[in-house]
C-alpha cells in the first residue's frame, strides 16, 4: 500500500494571486492612460486648433480666404475655427464614433498625404480642390449640416431681418426640411473651387 501515496502538493505549482494582479493592475493602468492621452490629443487637445490645421503648406491659400470670410471676422465678434465646421459634433457613443472616424481617418489621410507630398505647392493642391471640396461637402450633407447647426437654428433666426428672398426660404425650409444647410450656404468660408472641365 505504500505505492499508493499521493505525492505531496508542490507549493511553487500553485497559483499565485500576487502574480496575475498586479500586472493586471499595471496594464489596467497603461490602457487607462494611453487612452486620456489619446483622447486629449486626437479628440479634444491640439489637433482641435487652427495653427495645429494650418501647418500644412496645404492649407495657405485656404487660410487666407477663411481670414477673409464673415467666419473669421464679423459684427458679432464671434469667431468660427476649423474644428467647428470641419469636426462632427455631437454628446452619446455614437457621436463619439463618428468624432473618432474623422479624426483619425480623414485627417489621417490628410496627414498622410502632406508627408508623402501628394500637393507639393498651391498649383497641384488647386487641381484637386474641387474633389477634395466635394468630399467635405458629401460628409456634411450626410450629417444634415450638423456642424452648421451647432450655431445657427432656425428658432433663434429673426427672419424680418433678413432678405425676403433668405427669409421666405429658411421658412419653407423649417416646415420641409427637404434641404440642409450647406446646399445654399457652401463657400462661405472658403472660396467654392471652379467643376473642372471634362478631359
Amino acid at each position: 500500500m505504500a505505492g499508493n501515496k499521493t505525492p505531496p502538493v508542490n507549493q511553487k505549482q500553485q497559483p499565485n494571486k500576487k502574480t496575475w494582479i498586479i500586472p493586471s493592475i499595471a496594464g489596467l493602468a497603461v490602457g487607462v492612460i494611453g487612452f486620456a492621452l489619446f483622447h486629449f490629443l486626437i479628440m479634444t487637445g491640439p489637433t482641435n486648433t487652427v495653427e495645429f490645421c494650418v501647418s500644412c503648406h496645404e492649407m495657405d491659400g485656404v487660410y487666407k480666404e477663411y481670414k477673409e470670410s464673415t467666419h473669421f471676422k464679423n459684427p458679432s465678434g464671434v469667431r468660427v475655427v476649423c474644428a467647428d465646421c470641419h469636426v462632427p459634433h455631437g454628446k452619446g457613443l455614437f457621436n463619439y464614433l463618428e468624432k473618432l472616424e474623422d479624426k483619425v481617418i480623414v485627417g489621417g489621410r490628410h496627414l498622410y498625404h502632406h508627408l508623402i507630398g501628394t500637393y507639393p505647392d498651391n498649383e497641384s493642391f488647386e487641381k484637386s480642390r474641387y474633389r477634395l471640396a466635394q468630399d467635405v461637402l458629401a460628409n456634411m450633407r450626410k450629417r444634415d449640416s450638423k456642424e452648421c447647426r451647432q450655431c445657427h437654428t432656425y428658432e433663434a433666426m429673426q427672419f424680418v431681418d433678413q432678405g425676403k428672398s433668405a427669409a421666405n426660404k429658411h421658412k419653407r425650409e423649417q416646415k420641409s426640411g427637404g434641404k440642409t444647410c450647406i446646399d445654399c450656404h457652401s463657400g462661405i468660408a472658403h472660396e467654392e473651387p471652379d467643376e473642372p472641365d471634362e478631359e
